[in-house]
């Protein structure tokens, strides 16, 4: 199957328990689209939509905090009344009162077995829904792919929310899940605790990099997203007079940039065309920020390490901004 199946709707609160979820999915060979990282929701609402109109089957995961979220109400009453609502529990909670009528499957006690009869009949529902939207006459059969399992991982036991531990920086990526299941987990160890291996950091970044500029200066497009202005609060500081105070957002969406104008003096351009919401931004083109121009580039760790200067985070560790050596 192409294209995308499977968008999670789901409370940020509820992120480990999503990831979790998203990964069983993957494992069933069904690629997922979900939000795990765009703080600036209604900055990029437009993109979200278009990800919720196009993927063919939505999961809202109910829980005591998505419940009173309106974001997870939203896209599961777009996703109803398009006929592609495939919802489930994940923690025991008094659904909204629109949803009441509408088969939900009950995963609060899940443990996180592949095997267990809750999880594939689940996995069924929404391979069903999936066969549906895609106008499908003959069986489709969703292959799981093997996967490395390493011997220092041990996945988690039951699904992660009951902990609802903060993530920590730099791990909220939109994150497009395809991975595959492969070889059986490594049986249980009663008398150990649960270990999970930290996630590899990447070796790549999204960078925009300051054109016609003698010394190269580079600023790391984070998990979080990056502000651009001439003074702060802005996270990437250009102190150009025709660059607005907060003139730009940029963030990342399934491994795309999006860069989204603030209301700025003087505009936002990519590749020469005035922007006036949401636009993804390839890798190569260009974004002007007033009279300032700048690249977006995919950068190494190995060219960050050969830059001299120490790099400099902004408030909260949200992003980097990178010089490079004289």
């Amino acid at each position: 199957m192409s294209g995308t199946d499977i968008f999670l709707s789901y409370s940020r609160e509820d992120r480990s328990a999503a990831r979790h979820i998203a990964e069983s999915f993957g494992a069933e060979g069904l690629n997922v689209w979900w939000d795990a990282a765009l703080q600036s929701g209604q900055t990029f609402d437009e993109v979200i939509e278009q990800r919720l109109k196009e993927a063919k089957a939505v999961v809202v995961l109910w829980s005591p905090r998505s419940v009173t979220s309106r974001w997870v109400r939203a896209e599961a009453t777009l996703a109803d009344r398009r006929n592609k609502l495939v919802p489930a529990i994940i923690e025991a909670c008094d659904r909204p009162i629109a949803f009441e009528l509408t088969h939900t499957a009950d995963l609060s006690e899940w443990s996180g077995d592949a095997s267990d009869p809750r999880w594939l009949a689940f996995v069924q529902d929404v391979q069903r829904m999936v066969l549906k939207s895609s106008g499908a006459e003959e069986p489709v059969s969703f292959t799981p792919k093997p996967r490395p399992v390493s011997r220092e991982t041990v996945l988690p036991s039951r699904p992660p929310p009951v902990t609802r531990e903060t993530p920590p920086d730099g791990s909220d990526e939109v994150i497009f899940a395809s991975s595959r299941r492969g070889a059986p987990e490594p049986p249980p160890e009663p008398e150990m605790p649960e270990v999970v291996a930290p996630e590899p950091q990447s070796d790549e970044f999204h960078c925009l990099c300051v054109i016609d500029e003698e010394d190269e200066q580079c600023f790391v497009v984070g998990s979080a997203g990056l502000r651009i202005g001439r003074k702060a609060p802005a996270d990437a500081i250009i102190p150009h007079p025709s660059v607005s105070r907060e003139h730009c957002m940029i963030g990342i969406a399934n491994d795309e940039l999006l860069v989204s104008d603030l209301n700025s003096t003087n505009g936002t351009f990519v590749d020469g065309q005035r922007i006036a919401r949401a636009t993804v931004l390839p890798v190569g083109s260009i974004v002007r920020v007033g009279q300032v121009s700048l690249t977006h580039e995919i950068r190494s760790r190995t060219d960050a390490q050969r830059w001299s200067h120490q790099p400099n985070l902004n408030r909260g560790g949200r992003s980097t901004r990178l010089a490079a050596a004289p």
